[in-house]
């Protein structure tokens, strides 16, 4: 049945009304500039139209591909600042005394970079090896910043996916390789250039890894195992101990030879800024002094070349560098016994490395235990071990050779003193839990037991009539019973002989 045209459209009751009339939430809608129109549309359909959008979207340009070409101008400013770093040192500590050129202060900042990357400084017959692991860290910093810059603005301008950053991060790390070994060649001779070629490689792809875990928000060691990450981070805590403990053997000897400590600072010379300038170069060698220090503390000692030898048992001192650093050194003579009791920072370094271990196992047996602390303390004494033989180098060509710890000493002495320590926890932890596995079967077996004795049907915690409890209360009811095949009459559980009634 069609609709009448000239009856007008049903209209709501509340349009038309005056402002303080009721509202639905239907009339809070965006309205059009033509009220009327939208009553009436509205009172027909039901529905509120919506208004046109008012905005425009602005228009954005694509944004262009960042080229290849952009890989090796990364690497090639990643070595630039690393090596004004060290040239900016250099010339602070040439205008405190200046002395020679300002040519031959930028070609011993270049070697002293060089011997950052593991090159080594070749400087007329001066010939260095020991790296300064203080300026390696710092060049390996300033190379994952560089590396993360350059893969942040690829994701952000064409979305690249994660692996084929990594190709970039990898590339980046080659090209910084090539650019530090190509110097080396240049400044040095052949073999400097292909130690720091591979040193600076090293250097890279670590700095490289860094930047892309924290480009993609990952963890590193995300990908690994459970058991693997456990494992990394016990050895990272054990490491951490025995970083400690060296440390508070070098502030230990600072603090007991202050004075031998102000003689050295004070004949350098050269001022505030000479002081500030000798400062920063012993902090290159900080962590190199602090492995050293290390080794002193697991008892295997170091040598310090022209025969001189540190350990806490025994010190001969020979022809020393003047760095106020040394005034930490014990003095010459046999040890005391206070000096070993550096050697329980090795005990105490594989029990923590085995208790972050074992902390998260679920075994409850102690010669599992046992075994596995022994296992992690184990490789922790090893990677001490290998962490100390990176630390040895030459300081010169004729008496300052083969400086760094005694590594047959140290691998004995580490290997021993952490994994006796990784045993002793792992037992104590496996004593302690296989004493609460047992404790605990007892209370559910006395549990299981007591609600045997209790029967069906009684709840928990009544005692029976007569305030006696429910373990007598059992024991005489099983007293009264009577036995199967026995007299009912008699209370007996003897058996009754008599036949069959005739």
């Amino acid at each position: 049945m069609s609709q009448n045209r000239n009856i007008p459209p049903r209209t709501r009751p509340d349009l038309g009304r005056p402002d303080r009339a009721r509202r639905t939430p239907r009339d809070g809608r965006a309205r059009t500039p033509d009220p009327q129109r939208d009553d009436i549309v509205e009172g027909v359909t039901g529905v509120r139209p919506e208004l046109p959008p008012t905005e425009v979207p602005l228009t954005t340009t694509p944004a262009r591909r960042s080229g290849w070409l952009g890989i090796p101008a990364a690497a090639a400013l990643a070595a630039a600042i690393g090596w004004v770093a060290v040239t900016a040192v250099a010339s602070l500590a040439w205008l405190t005394a200046p002395v020679g050129s300002y040519g031959a202060v930028v070609a011993a900042s270049t070697q002293i970079w060089l011997a950052g990357h593991g090159g080594g400084l070749y400087l007329g017959g001066t010939r260095w090896t020991l790296v300064p692991y203080g300026l390696t860290l710092l060049l390996l910093w300033l190379v994952a910043l560089v590396s993360r810059e350059v893969m942040r603005r690829q994701h952000a301008v064409d979305g690249t996916p994660p692996p084929v950053r990594l190709l970039h991060g990898g590339l980046v790390a080659l090209g910084y390789a090539a650019v530090v070994g190509a110097v080396g060649f240049a400044a040095g001779h052949p073999g400097q250039g292909a130690r720091a070629f591979g040193g600076a490689f090293v250097i890279a792809a670590l700095a490289v890894r860094w930047a892309g875990a924290r480009t993609s928000g990952r963890h590193p060691g995300a990908r690994w195992s459970g058991r693997g990450r456990q494992l990394m981070r016990a050895l990272a805590v054990g490491l951490l101990t025995l970083t400690v403990v060296g440390s508070a053997a070098v502030v230990t000897g600072l603090l007991v030879h202050q004075g031998q400590l102000a003689v050295l600072t004070n004949a350098l010379g050269g001022g505030p800024l000479g002081g500030l300038g000798a400062i920063i170069v012993q902090a290159m060698y900080l962590p190199t002094f602090i492995v050293w220090a290390v080794s002193y503390t697991l008892g295997a000692g170091f040598e310090l070349g022209d025969g001189s030898l540190v350990a806490p048992s025994d010190t001969h001192l020979g022809l020393l560098p003047g760095w106020p650093i040394t005034a930490a050194l014990p003095g010459t003579g046999a040890g005391s016994y206070l000096n070993l009791l550096w050697l329980a920072g090795g005990l105490v370094a594989g029990g923590l490395t085995a208790w972050v271990y074992l902390r998260d196992t679920r075994w409850t047996r102690p010669d599992t235990g046992t075994v596995l602390g022994g296992g992690v303390g184990l490789l922790l004494g090893l990677l001490a071990a290998g962490t100390g033989l990176l630390t040895r180098g030459d300081l010169g060509v004729s008496r300052l050779v083969g400086l760094g710890p005694r590594p047959l000493e140290l691998l004995v002495l580490a290997v021993t003193l952490a994994t006796c320590g990784g045993l002793l926890t792992g037992l104590g932890v496996g004593i302690s839990r296989w004493l609460n596995a047992r404790r605990s079967a007892r209370a559910s077996a006395s549990v299981e037991l007591t609600g045997t004795l209790r029967g069906p049907g009684v709840p928990a915690g009544t005692a029976p009539a007569g305030g006696a409890s429910e373990g007598t209360a059992a024991r005489s009811a099983s007293d009264t019973a009577p036995a199967v095949g026995g007299d009912p009459s008699s209370g007996t559980d003897q058996a009754d002989h008599r036949g069959p009634a005739e």
